[in-house]
């Protein structure tokens, strides 16, 4: 007989809640995308609170974002200070640094199954942030570095450091209750 889902601080199973992250994140990623800066700060506001209500320990939670949210930020300044992603303006858009936020609230539920597995994550990263990149750029109106395959080549070879590395620092910090990483 299958062990049963412990609960998570919310009173959801872990699955429950894996699966309740994943969309909200996803549901979320779009709104950010699609509506510009000021609508992702107040949904990722709103997605916070509502993960922070969720998770077994807030504070490290919310340590650990405030970790993503600085290497994210720093990452994709670097990105428009080199021309990787030209924004129009010589910093990152607010929504771009939301996105960040919203990731770091992934990597200890939906993205488990990278957790001690690095090289996984350097392939994962490596391989799905330069998708995502392309598809937000070109929902937002965010250029890529031309040709367009350099530009997804460098965000690839950066988050298959990046990624790893946000993932060791959660499996670090964060150690759920009754949840193997």
């Amino acid at each position: 007989m299958a062990a049963p889902d412990s609960l998570m601080a919310g009173g959801l199973s872990e699955r429950q809640h894996i699966v309740l992250n994943a969309v909200v994140f996803q549901v979320a990623w779009l709104v950010c995308v699609w509506f510009g800066s000021l609508v992702a700060v107040l949904t990722t506001v709103a997605v916070v609170a509502l993960h922070l209500t969720l998770v077994n320990n807030a504070r490290a939670e919310l340590q650990y974002i405030g970790k993503v949210l600085a290497i994210g930020f720093t990452c994709d300044w670097l990105f428009v200070q080199t021309g990787v992603l030209a924004t129009g303006g010589t910093l990152p858009p607010a929504w771009l640094t939301c996105l960040w936020v919203l990731f770091a609230t992934t990597v200890g539920y939906p993205m488990r199954l990278f957790h001690h597995r690095m090289v996984l994550s350097a392939l994962g990263g490596g391989l799905f942030a330069p998708l995502s990149y392309f598809g937000g750029a070109k929902m937002a109106g965010v250029a890529l570095m031309q040709p367009d395959w350099l530009g997804l080549l460098i965000i690839g070879l950066s988050w298959a450091l990046i990624f790893p590395l946000v993932i060791h620092l959660y499996t670090q910090a964060i150690r759920p209750a009754g949840v193997e990483s």
